[in-house]
């Protein structure tokens, strides 16, 4: 059982994280509202960005648990970014009930916009913050991540969005040995990595 002073020191850790979060959060959004002429939502670039990785087919069910919202949600999602120009959706020519999504020219000019700036502002800022510490930071907030993730016994299936936020692996799949959506697509198409290219929904 946890002391009063472990269980602050645990509230003080929890607070800190979630300070980070908010700020990489605000970053983010900074950014992306720097990069896109129009207003568009993290929760949309992080479609786009699932979108543009290589031969994976995804179901209108596999975009709601990448983006944890309904398959209504999802499909309203989707439908917002084909009104504004930067994702293509097309009939599956082997199957008239799925929907080819792949982005448009401006969909993928827009990423580059995003990435080129989102890594000249964090470098700007963190060039000069001391590597070891830089690789400290990521083992102790993986390692919070897999004792809180492992917690959750009852959801056997989550998706983190390792690979679009930054990350290289899964941690689910890698230290729980769990799967998400993209660690599904991955094992069916391969292992391809995120870049420019087409999904499927249904």
């Amino acid at each position: 059982m946890n002391t009063p002073d472990r269980l602050d020191l645990i509230h003080r850790a929890m607070g800190a994280a979630n300070v980070f979060c908010a700020t990489v959060t605000g970053l983010l959004e900074e950014t992306l509202e720097e990069a896109s002429d129009s207003e568009l939502a993290l929760s949309q670039l992080r479609l786009l960005l699932l979108i543009s990785r290589p031969e994976h087919r995804f179901k209108v069910r596999d975009v709601a648990e990448f983006l944890g919202v309904t398959s209504a949600a999802a499909s309203r999602s989707i439908e917002r970014l084909v009104q504004r120009g930067l994702v293509d959706r097309r009939l599956a020519p082997d199957n008239r009930r799925a929907v080819d999504l792949s982005l448009t020219d401006e969909g993928r000019e827009l990423l580059a916009r995003f990435t080129d700036l989102r890594d000249a502002r964090l470098t700007r800022v963190l060039a000069d913050f001391p590597a070891e510490r830089l690789d400290q930071l990521t083992g102790l907030l993986d390692e919070v991540s897999v004792r809180l993730l492992d917690v959750e016994s009852g959801r056997k299936q989550r998706c983190l969005r390792c690979s679009l936020q930054f990350k290289r692996g899964c941690l689910m799949r890698d230290v729980l040995g769990r799967e998400c959506v993209l660690t599904r697509q991955d094992l069916e198409s391969g292992g391809a990595g995120t870049g420019a290219g087409g999904a499927a929904a249904r």
